[in-house]
């Protein structure tokens, strides 16, 4: 599995307070980091890096939400760009105040030993 610099609920980067280094995360917490940081890049924002990655919020507009397509590409988003999820088991929407809205998602992930591991998170997502 990977291994990464760790980012906090704002996408700042964390100094670990024993070394003072940039904090690092590998493993299902990695995966779990990475799907998050997939679904908050909108469809064809990284023009120049990457223009196929990231989530259709296209499902999101509009008064009659629909709560299938938007998992959908949720789904589509996470199969596409995380290669270590082998399913997606659950992504379900969590409505706030002023028109917020939590995503939750579970996945299943292959491990390196060949074993599956599920990985849990969530993102906010229009605050």
């Amino acid at each position: 599995m990977a291994k990464d610099l760790k980012v906090d609920q704002d996408g700042n980067l964390i100094i670990d307070p024993d070394t003072h280094d940039l904090a690092m995360i590998d493993g299902l917490d990695e995966i779990a980091q990475r799907i998050k940081a997939t679904l908050e890049i909108r469809y064809g924002e990284m023009v120049n890096l990457d223009p196929e990655m990231g989530a259709d919020y296209s499902n999101f507009l509009g008064k009659r939400f629909n709560e299938n397509d938007a998992a959908a590409d949720m789904t589509s988003a996470i199969e596409a760009d995380v290669p270590e999820v082998q399913s997606v088991d659950s992504i379900k929407f969590i409505k706030g105040l002023h028109r917020s809205l939590e995503v939750r998602f579970t996945v299943a992930v292959k491990n390196s030993d060949g074993s599956t591991s599920t990985v849990e998170g969530g993102l906010p997502i229009g605050t």
